[in-house]
């Protein structure tokens, strides 16, 4: 369907002026829009949910209208007397409801856009780590409250390590595309690293470690910091927030954002786990989610970093062996070059932890 006529069905005063591809993600399509209303401009977040990924879009955005509800009437009771300057809010659709369906079946959404926060691919310095390891505790921390059960479990398995392990035994096994060959070393090395995929899920299913609501996917680009501050504002991308353990949460943290060549490093060489950032981030994390979490859970922080990092290596390697049908790539081998990225950074942190 025309994205026209996708965003006439918005409830949004004012006249489309553009709309442009928005930001750099892997999952879902992005367009920022500007309307013009009154001689104001105010601009929107275009998404359309990726069915690839979400097989069912509609819990996905369920989810997403829990959680920004929630997270809108926890920042209201701290006397912020607007949400949306402080916290993805949704556009309602003149149909009801918040969200569109297309002809095709697609589902698109429409947030307003935060005017005053930029998102970086990498951490600048570390009040910036120390600001997106805040960032993340205070988003558990404002969900804390929000009963797991609440939540859809949009993509089941996620997070689950050793199912993505069996799933690069598999595809590496049956090696329909004939990419196995190149893959020696990395296989190799994943062989090597097995022990840590069952650590975390083990640790759940057994009861040590809670679950909760997390987002799942706390990269730094998730991060919006407030341009004028240097503070960071709230958590974005929210289509992977359902029932997990903050575990993933942080060590996914720390893997993103504690690695400053970034997940396409154009220098494998230069790949490597920067300490100081990563202890920014848990500092900053650790002051706002302190008070809730758990003995277990704080001891585990460090291994989680670990156990997070194989988990994406992993995923990208299987991705890449499968046809690249997970992760959207811009050349080829991006996701074989994403797995070693990986990889290497997992062999920086050593056996011991962070």
């Amino acid at each position: 369907m025309n994205r026209e006529r996708i965003i006439a069905q918005f409830d949004i005063p004012g006249a489309l002026e553009s709309c442009e591809p928005f930001g750099a993600g892997l999952i879902n399509e992005t367009w920022r829009c500007s309307f013009r209303a009154g001689g104001a401009v105010r601009r929107y977040l275009l998404q359309r949910i990726n069915r690839g990924v979400f097989a069912r879009p509609e819990l996905v955005m369920e989810n997403v209208e829990t959680v920004t509800f929630h997270l809108a009437a926890r920042i209201r009771r701290e006397g912020v007397a607007d949400p949306a300057a402080a916290s993805p809010v949704l556009v309602g659709a003149r149909g009801g409801g918040f969200s569109v369906v297309d002809d095709q079946g697609g589902h698109w959404r429409m947030f307003i856009f935060l005017e005053d926060a930029d998102a970086f691919d990498a951490v600048r310095d570390e009040r910036h780590a120390h600001e997106v390891g805040r960032c993340l505790g205070r988003f558990q921390t404002l969900l804390s409250d929000l009963p797991p059960s609440r939540l859809h479990d949009t993509l089941p398995g996620f997070h689950h390590t050793p199912v993505y392990l069996a799933d690069l035994d598999d595809v590496a096994r049956k090696d329909r595309l004939g990419r196995a060959g190149q893959l020696r070393q990395e296989l190799a090395f994943v062989d090597r690293h097995r022990r840590l995929a069952p650590l975390i899920v083990d640790a759940v299913a057994a009861g040590r470690v809670p679950v909760r609501v997390v987002h799942n996917d706390p990269k730094v680009n998730n991060v919006l910091i407030d341009r004028a501050s240097g503070r960071a504002l709230c958590l974005v991308d929210l289509d992977t927030v359902k029932p997990g353990t903050v575990l993933f949460d942080l060590g996914d943290c720390v893997r993103s954002a504690a690695n400053p060549a970034g997940e396409d490093a154009a220098d494998l060489a230069a790949v490597a786990l920067n300490r100081a950032y990563a202890d920014a981030i848990t500092r900053g994390y650790l002051e706002e989610a302190g008070g809730f979490l758990t003995a277990a859970e704080r001891d585990m922080l460090p291994l989680a970093v670990r156990v997070i990092t194989f988990e994406l290596g992993i995923r990208f390697l299987a991705d890449h062996l499968r046809g690249d049908t997970y992760f959207r790539i811009s050349r080829p081998d991006q996701n074989l070059h994403r797995a070693r990225v990986q990889l290497r950074l997992l062999a920086s942190m050593g056996e011991a932890g962070m």
